[in-house]
């Protein structure tokens, strides 16, 4: 799972599985639903900061141990798609908008209320997701090709990150592809390397953890197979409105 301040808990794409007609109304009325989302994001991160300070002010837990659970994702879509039809609402005063505007408002206090019983999920030791990496090419034995990449940090207590944006590039032929991590956070110890032929492909290419100080560079052979691009952490445990529970 992401770790809430790295990325928008949710996509446009997610907002179809509660309004389907989600799209055609914001191209109507010329919303721009990531633009939604973020600031939908913004406003959760207010309150989630809130809920923090009230009930683990003394633990100095703070919002960069959020993990994103499917009770925050929810609550993130069902704000974005509130923000959303006010703006709808807003410029056209139209009644329908009104009642799917009202509909939402409640759906989304719901959901945050759902979210502060089940717990907010926190990590003691979060590792954020890393910038998109560098890809180059050097002299070598493959055919021209377009590459897609990604890569996650290895923390020095073991945990992978959520995988990073994706970069890609096109390379010549005599090629091979080399791909070197972004600047680093202090408390990452590896990283590991997922390359592809397309997104949907990416697989890791590093059998164990690569040292900070190496590059990955695409052997002779080709690609391996190996496990496809993390989501991040899991939580270490969920943080309610009054007590702390230890998951595993």
């Amino acid at each position: 799972m992401a770790l809430f301040v790295d990325s928008i808990p949710s996509e446009p794409s997610d907002l179809s599985q509660y309004e389907s007609s989600i799209f055609q109304t914001a191209a109507a009325e010329g919303i721009d639903l990531a633009t939604k989302g973020t600031v939908a994001a913004t406003e959760l991160n207010l309150e989630i900061q809130r809920f923090l300070l009230r009930v683990a002010a003394a633990s100095n837990i703070s919002i960069n141990q959020v993990v994103v659970t499917d009770a925050l994702r929810r609550w993130h879509i069902l704000r974005t798609l509130s923000l959303t039809y006010l703006d709808a609402y807003h410029q056209q005063l139209n009644e329908r908008y009104k009642h799917k505007l009202d509909a939402y408002l409640v759906l989304c206090e719901s959901a945050a209320d759902l979210l502060f019983q089940l717990g907010v999920g926190i990590t003691y030791s979060p590792i954020h997701r890393p910038d998109r990496p560098f890809l180059g090419q050097v002299v070598g034995v493959h055919e021209a090709s377009a590459w897609f990449a990604k890569v996650s940090w290895i923390s020095i207590h073991g945990a992978e990150s959520e995988a990073s944006p994706l970069a890609s590039i096109g390379t010549e032929p005599g090629s091979s592809l080399t791909v070197a991590r972004p600047a680093p956070p202090v408390n990452a110890l590896a990283w590991n390397v997922y390359v592809g032929s397309s997104e949907d492909t990416l697989a890791r290419q590093n059998p164990a953890p690569l040292m900070l100080s190496e590059q990955w560079l695409l052997p002779d052979e080709g690609l391996r197979s190996g496990m496809a691009p993390p989501n991040g952490q899991n939580p270490d445990a969920s943080l309610r409105r009054t007590t702390t529970f230890l998951r595993g």
